[in-house]
């Protein structure tokens, strides 16, 4: 074992048994060859890193209470972040598997049909255009071949892969192989039935498609020119405060108002930077959970609105940053009258 495996190794001792038992069954379902130590060994010394990092940094600008809790945040995000990926591998795994599922059981739907015994059909049909696939039906034929029973071989790979549709497809085959039923028979309607399945999703997609559509428009797009505009409307006011700041403390106004020129009577006053930050932090944030929201009405899975995260952010903060560059130009000749 290398040195820098023994140290993230042991790192990883810090993570309670729980904690390693399920980041190790989300690598197998993954795919994932590394151990499961070695990355929770890298997680906490990134986000430990990451965190300490971040704490330097806010304890320039805050108070030393707000920049332990910047740190501690910066820790829970990035060990949040690697789970993320762990869970959004074994997702995606299992979306591939599912596509082509429906094609493997008839195949080996035909090859048992064919003449060939479930354990003989079951490896003739592992093929390289199933993917991931083919090495799971690879690993339930050598069991069977090893001695293990092929009930038991089939439900050892439901485990290996985050797939609900699998996992009902194994019962049923399970269940027809122990009460002696014809294989090819069930093969046949288990693919007819998960096809069904994905095409009432399909369906479900289009449903939701007016929600799809408020969310990314809500977070991506008119959040971030709401935030742009309060952003120039504060800096409108700043500059108007500064061109009058000879004028007397009390400007009377139409209707009676009037316009307090001493730090808007004595109370704390907010910065046209500090509004920046604010509206980035929200923008973001909005935008993140928009993306979660989206993948979770449009595909039943939190996991997949992840890949969606750096985009939405992107092109939000894109929009917003266009948006105040577009109030600043359209009525900056206001501004010099």
């Amino acid at each position: 074992m290398k040195i820098t495996d023994k140290f993230f190794t042991s790192l990883s001792l810090v993570f309670p048994s729980a904690v390693v038992k399920r980041v190790t069954k989300l690598m197998i379902q993954g795919g994932l060859k590394m151990k499961p130590r070695a990355y929770l060994g890298n997680s906490f010394f990134w986000s430990v890193m990451l965190a300490v990092a971040t704490f330097e940094i806010a304890l320039a600008y805050v108070e030393p209470t707000f920049a332990w809790i910047a740190g501690i945040a910066t820790w829970l995000i990035v060990e949040f972040l690697f789970y993320l990926l762990l869970a959004t591998t074994a997702d995606s795994r299992a979306v591939k598997i599912e596509e082509v599922l429906p094609d493997a059981l008839q195949t080996i739907s035909a090859n048992v049909r064919a003449g060939m015994t479930t354990e003989n059909a079951i490896w003739m049909g592992a093929r390289p255009e199933f993917g991931p696939l083919e090495d799971e039906i690879k690993i339930v034929s050598s069991k069977c071949f090893g001695g293990k029973p092929i009930s038991q071989a089939l439900l050892e790979m439901s485990e290996r892969v985050k797939s609900a549709t699998l996992e009902r497809a194994v019962k049923l085959l399970v269940g027809g192989i122990e009460m002696g039923g014809e294989m090819a028979p069930l093969l046949d309607e288990v693919a007819r039935d998960i096809r069904s399945t994905s095409m009432l999703k399909k369906e479900v997609l289009n449903a939701t498609l007016m929600y799809t559509i408020f969310i990314i428009f809500s977070s991506v797009l008119a959040a971030p020119v709401l935030f742009a505009s309060s952003l120039y409307y504060s800096e409108m006011s700043l500059s108007i405060m500064k061109n009058r700041v000879q004028m007397p403390a009390n400007i009377p106004m139409s209707g009676g108002f009037s316009i307090l020129m001493k730090g808007g009577g004595g109370g704390p006053t907010i910065s046209p930077d500090e509004i920046n930050i604010f509206a980035i932090a929200c923008i973001s944030l909005t935008t993140i959970c928009g993306a979660f929201t989206l993948a979770q009405i449009r595909y039943g899975r939190i996991t997949r609105g992840l890949k969606l995260v750096p985009i939405f952010v992107i092109c939000a903060l894109t929009i917003f940053f266009i948006a105040h560059a577009v109030f600043q130009s359209a009525f900056s000749g206001i501004m010099m009258r």
